[in-house]
């Protein structure tokens, strides 16, 4: 019934009127058309039809029916071509001379909306696109690999003097069956060219496949992390990472002790107790507005094509976006919690009710759009004191969401009141969290690692190949000697894995 209903929807379309999704859907082919975006304009038809429908039924005899209709077909177009990228709709305005672009503010023309963030392609699509960008900004993926280190071996290295400290790291080298080996100062050891020597040297001795790094949180710095990277990679001729790493971090001792607790008995888990939320924020007034949108909804996409429902939580900051003739619809019943603005620009303060019992009741959770020290995702940081993360595993793509207290790539002197969202996180009991210190890439770092932790591998080796992505066949970038800027070369290496990289959330 419902081909037949969109057949004649259609069948009276013709350039002047407006062709209709379907018209979009006819020249396929021609427009090298992705199944998502098929999936797409097919829902758009499915809709208007509904649509097309009524006014048939409730117009017989109004003089203006055809109007109405001719607007129906053009609305339905208009909304198609949406899901078109830049490249596919020079195409169709190649097939389609005679059709003028849509008027704009303040009497501007311009083509309707190409925006490539708006579609939601599959991760293959991802993996394949039809042309680079197609798929709008922030969706080339790092490419990763294995690179071989030690079959056995734990080292934790610390420079915790709290007994309650010293105590949980001592539990865990018992549990994991490996050594544990202290320093006086992880952040200031980067000064001392010998210390470093003697510590990477030590190190190659004791041959680790897991190396766990427990900080005190005075030592948490970009120049201890580039320190370690150094170490860590030079432990034999090639420039990559030589093992496992990972930080064992929380704000006091205590927490770091119930962190510790947690680690040692968790237990990897089915992929069918996996229960995933993803998070996406549309901030920017760019052309960039909708890329965390889209990366919310791929993962949650993602996750459907397995036959796992997870909900998406859409973070809109701005009135002005909601206004737009391009804003995705957001159905509740397709898995969206909408936490929309009440002013023209709006940082949320608390999270709405669905969305705290969304990030609640789950276990793992992605999350993508800006981040300072005090906001994540056009949610303020506090607004996640008091969320249960107990056994979550996060992978944020947000910047800053683990920036240290004393840092060095930027002054944060006035921020040290803002307490960081990693901190939030592994404080309320989540085992694992991938973060950065400072601007970071996003999705395209940050999926090629969950994809591996997904896959059974350990949160380690996710993050060594990450990391080791990046790295690549270069020297790892000089210290920071001062509050030097936020975007020197070293800021591409301030990816962290918090927690214990032995840990394998989910079972192969």
């Amino acid at each position: 019934m419902l081909l037949r209903v969109i057949a004649i929807l259609f069948l009276t379309s013709s350039f002047a009127s407006g062709q209709g999704a379907q018209g979009v859907l006819r020249k396929s082919e021609a427009l090298k058309l992705t199944e998502s975006q098929q999936q797409q304009i097919r829902a758009v038809l499915s809709k208007t039809a509904k649509k097309y429908n009524e006014l048939r039924s409730q117009g017989k005899g109004d003089p203006g029916l055809n109007r109405k209709l001719n607007a129906l077909r053009e609305g339905a177009e208009k909304e198609a071509l949406k899901f078109l990228t830049e490249e596919q709709r020079r195409t169709w305005d190649q097939l389609n001379p005679g059709i003028l672009p849509a008027p704009v503010e303040n009497g501007a023309k311009t083509s309707p909306p190409r925006d490539g963030s708006l579609i939601i392609p599959t991760i293959d699509e991802l993996k394949r696109p039809p042309s680079p960008g197609a798929f709008g900004p922030s969706t080339t993926l790092a490419r990763t690999v294995p690179h071989q280190v030690s079959s056995t071996g734990y080292l934790i290295l610390t420079d915790h003097t709290d007994q309650t400290a010293v105590t949980a790291l001592e539990q865990l080298a018992e549990a994991r069956g490996g050594e544990l080996m202290a320093l006086k100062s992880l952040g200031t050891l980067y000064k001392n060219a010998r210390k470093v020597e003697l510590l990477q040297d030590a190190i190659r001795e004791v041959n680790p496949r897991f190396v766990a790094i427990a900080p005190m949180m005075e030592s948490y710095r970009e120049n201890m992390h580039l320190c370690l990277l150094r170490i860590l990679s030079g432990l034999d001729k090639d420039p990559e990472l030589d093992v496992f790493p990972g930080y064992l971090i929380a704000s006091s001792p205590a927490q770091l002790a119930e962190l510790i607790e947690q680690t040692i008995q968790f237990r990897p888990r089915e992929v069918e107790e996996i229960r995933p939320v993803s998070m996406g924020a549309i901030e920017d007034s760019d052309a960039r507005r909708y890329r965390s949108y889209q990366k919310a909804k791929v993962m949650q996409k993602m996750f459907a094509e397995e036959g796992k429902q997870s909900p998406a939580i859409i973070v809109t900051t701005k009135k002005s976006h909601m206004e737009r003739g391009d804003y995705p619809e957001l159905p509740a019943g397709e898995g969206n919690i909408v936490m929309s603005p009440t002013s023209q620009r709006h940082t949320f303060e608390s999270l709405s009710l669905p969305a705290e019992l969304a990030i609640d009741e789950s276990n793992m959770l992605f999350m993508f759009g800006h981040g300072t020290t005090n906001r994540i995702c056009g949610i303020h940081i506090d607004a996640f004191a008091k969320i249960d993360f107990g056994g979550g595993i996060i992978f944020c793509g947000s910047c800053m969401s683990a920036a240290p207290y004393d840092a060095d790539r930027v002054d944060l002197t006035s921020k040290r009141d803002d307490k960081r969202f990693a901190f939030h996180a592994m404080d309320n009991g989540a085992v694992a969290m991938l973060g950065h210190m400072g601007l970071c890439g996003g999705f395209p770092k940050v999926f090629p690692m969950a994809e591996q932790v997904l896959a059974g591998t350990s949160t380690g080796e996710a993050y060594q190949q990450l990391m080791n992505s990046i790295i690549g066949d270069k020297a790892i970038p000089d210290y920071y000697r001062g509050h030097d800027g936020p975007k020197g070369p070293a800021n591409a290496y301030l990816y962290v894995l918090l927690g214990d990289p032995s840990l394998i959330p989910v079972k192969k």
